[in-house]
């Protein structure tokens, strides 16, 4: 039936096809990049906090649990191979601006003039490197918390902080080779037990 049509009135109907496809793409996708932007921003800050974990270390391993030799459990977010120590890393995901120090029993984060208190996460992470130094004794473990989603110190920021935009400053990845075979075995043991 279009073929019949009068071309000019065939040319006005392709016409106003393509403005209905153009109005729509023009509706529809600030709507889906609206909906998708935390998405996005997620998956944004995953694969930053995947880049400084395979910066630290050749190997990991995520989301492990071990006994804390009091009868309980710790949960650490990744175990590394590094390259003078099998590094315990925990992820904070904090926005704002952080205070704190290993001296305080609490943080405090502050966000829109509000703030909340939570506890020193030293005090956590201390438990998880004698999780690890009861499987492995005499290890060299260290450990580092990596705060992401925007946090900030605005005043002095403790050693064992590592954040998203400190990974220019870090050292580039090491190679197998460079871990000491103490380490290495260290690692073998911690594989084995996880």
């Amino acid at each position: 039936m279009l073929d019949s049509l009068h071309p000019l009135l065939q040319e006005q109907l392709n016409n106003n096809y393509l403005l209905a496809a153009v109005l729509a793409t023009v509706i529809v996708m600030p709507v889906l990049l609206f909906l998708l932007h935390t998405q996005l921003k997620s998956w944004h800050q995953e694969h930053n906090i995947r880049k400084v974990i395979r910066r630290l270390g050749v190997q990991s391993m995520e989301n492990i649990r071990l006994p804390d030799g009091t009868g309980g459990e710790v949960t650490i977010a990744y175990l590394l191979l590094g390259r003078n120590a099998i590094l315990v890393v925990g992820v904070m995901r904090f926005e704002g601006l952080i205070f704190g120090s290993p001296h305080t029993d609490q943080w405090t984060q502050v966000i829109n003039r509000r703030s909340y208190k939570f506890d020193n996460p030293d005090h956590n992470l201390q438990r998880q490197i004698n999780a690890v130094r009861l499987i492995a004794p005499g290890a060299r473990v260290s450990g580092w918390h990596l705060f992401c989603h925007g946090a900030k110190f605005p005043k002095d920021k403790p050693d064992n902080i590592l954040q998203l935009g400190d990974v220019r400053s870090l050292p580039k990845r090491p190679k197998h080779n460079d871990i000491p075979k103490q380490i290495r075995a260290t690692w073998k043991q911690l594989e084995v037990a996880v």
